[in-house]
């Protein structure tokens, strides 16, 4: 009898067995993933991207921050847990960064594309268009709908006031016209898109143009000895740039272009994008300034 009761367990053994069958039924608590949770948080802001370039960067930190969620959940699987929060931060920062990127980068192209159409028409009206011409491709879709080269020219010439700024902002065009269309031998092609950006919803873009223009014949004086060999001989190269602008009126799918600025002579890749012009100013031409 002696020998039953040593075996037998005590109350005392018997509640340590039942607290450890308890305590084996409990899950271990397991914190979740900081990183996952934040890498979630940025793949939603990576959503902005369309907004922005800026927010590609939230694109990539969801997916560091994934991947890295991700590998330490799996290497701490009883203390870490938010494994599908770290796979959906991914998930969202490869999907919107990627998608996003390829959708801007096509419009980028197409946009250049469209562009580059333009400035070679431009080039067209410079070698053989009137500088009524010119004048009035100056003006903004809106405004050319309502008047007529002539009748824009005929309201630059009567605006005598405005003549020193006129002959400031148009002073490169003229340039750049007497230098392809007079003397002869001149002639212009466009060159490239050197830059493209936004103003708001208008595109603005930088275009570049090769120029081969006629020497001036050179006046010698009386008295003067004349040497042939100081002339320069044959068209002479140089390069214009244009500052085009494009937008998509309300309805329409293309984009109607104008030009807003000329230079000549340009030197390439010195010109950078104008300034966004403040809202609720306008020089009577359809530009804001």
């Amino acid at each position: 009898m002696a020998i039953d009761q040593e075996s037998s367990p005590g109350e005392a053994d018997l509640k340590l067995l039942r607290r450890s069958a308890i305590e084996n039924e409990i899950p271990t608590y397991r914190a979740v993933s900081t990183p996952a949770v934040f890498a979630v948080l940025c793949g939603l802001m990576a959503a902005l991207s369309f907004a922005h370039p800026a927010f590609y960067l939230f694109a990539l930190a969801a997916v560091v921050l994934g991947f890295w969620a991700d590998r330490s959940i799996q290497r701490y699987p009883d203390v870490l847990t938010g494994q599908g929060l770290a796979r959906a931060g991914v998930a969202m920062g490869l999907v919107f960064g990627l998608s996003i990127f390829t959708i801007t980068s096509v419009q980028a192209f197409l946009a250049r594309r469209e562009a580059g159409a333009f400035a070679t028409e431009y080039a067209k009206m410079v070698k053989t268009g009137t500088l009524a011409d010119l004048y009035w491709i100056n003006l903004a879709p809106p405004s050319r709908a309502s008047i007529t080269p002539e009748e824009n020219l005929k309201q630059m010439q009567a605006q005598t006031n405005e003549a020193p700024m006129t002959e400031m902002k148009f002073g490169g065009l003229r340039n750049l016209v007497q230098a392809v269309q007079g003397g002869g031998g001149g002639s212009i092609t466009f060159s490239g898109i050197e830059d493209v950006g936004h103003e708001d919803l208008v595109l603005v873009a930088l275009a570049l143009y090769d120029v081969k223009s006629a020497p001036a014949p050179h006046e010698h004086k009386e008295g003067e000895e004349h040497d042939h060999a100081e002339e320069p001989q044959g068209p002479q190269d140089s390069h214009a740039m244009a500052v085009i602008k494009g937008m998509v009126p309300e309805g329409k799918s293309a984009y109607e272009w104008w030009v807003d600025d000329v230079t000549y002579p340009y030197v390439p890749k010195t010109a950078a994008l104008p300034e966004a012009p403040k809202k609720g100013t306008d020089d009577g031409h359809g530009h804001a300034h």
